[in-house]
């Protein structure tokens, strides 16, 4: 069985191999994004973790994760949760600069409404980006290719309808401050459906905000005005999941379930119960390589081991659609997410 949650040696390992050799130019926010930090033992080293919200499985897995890395290699993690509002992250980040705050992470919520503030912190510390990022601003962003892991789940989904078929599709997306990643996941999936041969109409579109609990009213009130739906779509798992809960309640077993990204385990659970199931699809986006790889590059950064220059302004994790053809490869009884 191929394991979703590597194991944080091998991980860094395989990512290190392949992004340390012949990168180039991270962005270039100040002085502290382009030079060497001193050197410093990882075990002196803090390093802030800013998360938008815990109210999905995919944010709470990545703050458990950081929580194990920074006990195994002995870094001091100061860890906030701002709750969906960028004004609290904001305050937060200022906090962790004054609580001597080596690197920072984070997982912004709105980048347009934080660019300016979070650039000013880039200036001042090492800042990275996992998940969500900000264009051209601290050293890199560390997340999954949506466009590309979208894409492939919708290549997979069109595989239970019919070439040529017109199908009616809503979407229950992350809200008005997600401006990168839900679109390109939605346009993604979008485009691979449409590489399959199928055709659609995206009747309703309904914020969810990424989470499980407000993806019930959602669907409910997306269904009431369009019950002829062929398939929710869900941004994330948590998303579609909710709308599978109503569709559960509702006795409706025509309207199809796919989600664009992430591989939670009880999606892949429903996807495992076959070939016919009415959870379709997802495509891979692995907190595990993402925390992982984020936080080697926060110790290399705070450490003195590298500098911005050595990274890429974006690195992509493992982009995968998963089905019931390939489901068992990605799934683990034992995973956290």
């Amino acid at each position: 069985m191929k394991k979703r949650v590597l194991g944080a040696v091998a991980a860094a390992a395989v990512l290190f191999s392949l992004a340390g050799c012949g990168t180039v130019g991270g962005s270039t926010s100040g002085s502290s994004s382009t030079e060497a930090a001193e050197t410093k033992d990882v075990k002196d080293l803090t390093i802030g973790f800013l998360q938008r919200q815990l109210d999905a499985p995919y944010y709470s897995a990545m703050q458990s994760m950081a929580e194990d890395l920074a006990d195994k290699e002995g870094f001091k993690l100061l860890f906030q949760n701002a709750s969906g509002d960028p004004v609290t992250q904001l305050d937060q980040a200022q906090t962790m600069l004054s609580q001597g705050a080596d690197v920072i992470v984070v997982n912004a919520i709105s980048p347009d409404t934080e660019k300016e503030q979070l650039a000013q912190i880039a200036e001042q510390v090492p800042l990275l980006f996992i998940d969500t990022g900000i264009p051209d601003v601290g050293v890199t962003s560390v997340s999954s290719d949506n466009s590309a892991v979208g894409s492939l789940s919708g290549e997979l989904t069109a595989k239970r309808f019919t070439s040529g078929q017109n199908i009616k599709i809503g979407v229950l997306n992350g809200g008005p401050n997600d401006v990168i990643v839900g679109p390109a996941r939605q346009q993604g999936f979008l485009d691979g459906l449409t590489k399959a041969g199928v055709k659609f109409d995206v009747v309703a579109e309904t914020e969810a905000d990424y989470a499980q609990d407000k993806a019930v009213p959602a669907t409910e009130s997306m269904l009431a005005a369009n019950p002829d739906l062929d398939l929710i779509l869900g941004l994330n798992d948590s998303m579609a999941l909710g709308a599978l809960t109503v569709l559960n309640d509702q006795g409706n077993t025509k309207t199809l379930v796919a989600a664009s990204a992430d591989g939670q385990k009880q999606a892949l659970e429903q996807i495992m119960k076959g070939c016919d199931a009415q959870y379709v699809s997802t495509g891979l986006n692995s907190p595990s390589l993402a925390t992982e790889r984020a936080f080697e590059i926060a110790v290399q950064l705070g450490t003195g081991e590298k500098a911005a220059s050595d990274f890429e302004p974006n690195e992509y994790t493992e982009a995968a659609g998963i089905d019931c053809n390939n489901v068992a490869d990605y799934y683990d009884a034992n995973s956290i997410f």
